[in-house]
């Protein structure tokens, strides 16, 4: 596929460019920039428009993510799931984006399969995104991302009873999501006023009815690059409020996200805060100079069950309030935000019934109860995590390495560079498999129902 950003047709940008911006050119046009645009990018704070000024590094990156984003969701992948992309990308200063190319691509590879080539060529100055009212606030401490979820909740909460200040970034990719976003940033501000504000961004295909350029359908959904949108945005915000801290909170079962199978090796599984990504990222941004601050996660090393044990009964209505479902709002009409089958889903329910707050009823499909009543496909995922916290109880300490590195080798100093420990050896992750595979097994057997039991050779103890 190829794509170009679209940065206006001022006369001395090279006709290189000029000629992918013409109908038949083979380009699809990504274009950001007002009145006319086919992307929209908006900030809210506090659910008024925000604007936020950049630097034109900063622009140049949040720009770049965003296109990646889009495009992803235009190019459907191929049996091997990698997928070619020639992208054409006016910059502030071309040579030095040429120069660190390698590790742009590399660390794309790493995060989606992809295979980017990029060709670059001198932009001319750009206007904001839209001129609003409300300006960044300052004296903030952190960035944090906050996605609706259990885990970006309880890391907001962590710092924000350490006495940070924290700019809360949510992403609106999904309206359910958002509007847990919205929730728990309000449980948050009644119990420590005055130390937060939510900044909400919308990145999505423009409602204007009238583009300069149309883009494709949409033909995929696994949504493998988005973790760079995420990043991107929160690192904009980080750097325009001068920043230097950026915490993305996610348990460390989800961010190694160890394939459940062979069938899910490579890209079939998500890398969005694997150890490996993340030192590729920050690397390439360090040597570009586009953030040169710390990403951390406060939950490297705790599952979702981990993080809900001995849970302060005071936050369990933001448990309740909370999304995990990887597409939340495909069963509304069920009344529920949660399909019950998805592998974010069923991590959720072992941990939630760890705090006491286990419902079927918060489910559209109660696979615990019920296996049989789905069809084989929503049955997948669940069958898959079953058999891999069989492997995991089985294996050995050598064993429960490979697995913590089975979406790629990285040192054991990324828990000092995104944790907060230094350690000797990956076997602290392998060690947090197995606690959360044994206690999965032992959950399900109580939960579960004779008949799903039954299905899955799953002997009562």
């Amino acid at each position: 596929m190829k794509a170009v950003r679209y940065v206006g047709k001022a006369p001395n940008l090279p006709e290189a460019y000029l000629a992918s911006l013409t109908a038949g050119s083979g380009y699809t046009v990504v274009d950001s920039l007002p009145r006319g645009a086919n992307v929209t990018l908006r900030l809210t704070i506090d659910a008024r428009p925000l604007e936020v000024t950049h630097n034109a590094l900063t622009r140049d990156f949040l720009d770049l993510a965003t296109l990646v984003y889009i495009v992803d969701e235009i190019e459907p992948r191929a049996d091997d799931w990698t997928r070619q992309f020639e992208v054409f990308f006016p910059v502030k200063n071309h040579q030095h984006w040429a120069a660190n190319q390698p590790g742009l691509t590399r660390t794309l590879a790493t995060l989606a399969g992809d295979k980017y080539q990029f060709q670059w060529c001198e932009r001319p100055a750009l206007t904001g995104f839209g001129a609003h009212r409300q300006s960044l606030p300052t004296g903030y401490d952190a960035v944090c991302l906050f996605s609706g979820g259990i885990d970006s909740f309880l890391g907001a909460h962590r710092l924000l009873s350490r006495g940070k200040k924290l700019l809360l970034c949510g992403h609106q990719a999904d309206g359910t999501a958002a509007s847990a976003q919205t929730d728990l940033a309000d449980i948050l501000r009644v119990m420590f006023p005055g130390q937060l504000k939510l900044i909400q961004c919308r990145v999505a295909r423009s409602f204007g009815k009238t583009h300069r350029f149309p883009l494709p359908q949409k033909s995929e959904e696994t949504h493998r690059p988005r973790s760079l949108l995420f990043l991107g945005l929160a690192i904009a915000l980080a750097n325009a409020a001068k920043i230097d801290t950026v915490y993305m909170a996610e348990n460390g079962l989800i961010a190694l996200n160890p394939p459940l199978g062979k069938s899910r090796i490579g890209t079939l599984s998500t890398r969005t805060a694997h150890p490996k990504y993340l030192l590729e990222l920050t690397d390439f941004m360090k040597a570009t100079g586009i953030f040169t601050g710390r990403i951390e996660n406060p939950f490297l090393f705790d599952s979702k069950t981990d993080m809900l044990r001995g849970l302060d009964p005071k936050l369990a209505p933001a448990m309740l309030r909370s999304v995990s479902c990887a597409r939340p709002s495909r069963f509304k009409n069920l009344g529920v935000r949660h399909c019950g089958y998805c592998v974010p889903c069923l991590y959720r329910r072992v941990a939630m019934a760890e705090a006491g707050l286990d419902s079927p009823s918060d489910y559209g499909f109660k696979l615990f109860e019920k296996i049989d009543s789905v069809d084989s496909a929503k049955q997948m995922d669940f069958r898959a995590l079953v058999s891999f916290a069989r492997r995991v109880v089985t294996s050995t300490p050598l064993n429960r390495d490979l697995i913590v590195l089975s979406h790629g080798f990285f040192p054991v100093d990324a828990a000092e560079r995104f944790g907060d420990k230094q350690i000797a050896s990956h076997s602290v992750w392998g060690d947090m498999f197995l606690r959360w595979a044994d206690d999965f097994l032992k959950k399900l057997n109580v939960i579960a129902s004779a008949e799903t039991k039954r299905l899955l050779g799953i002997q009562t103890m």
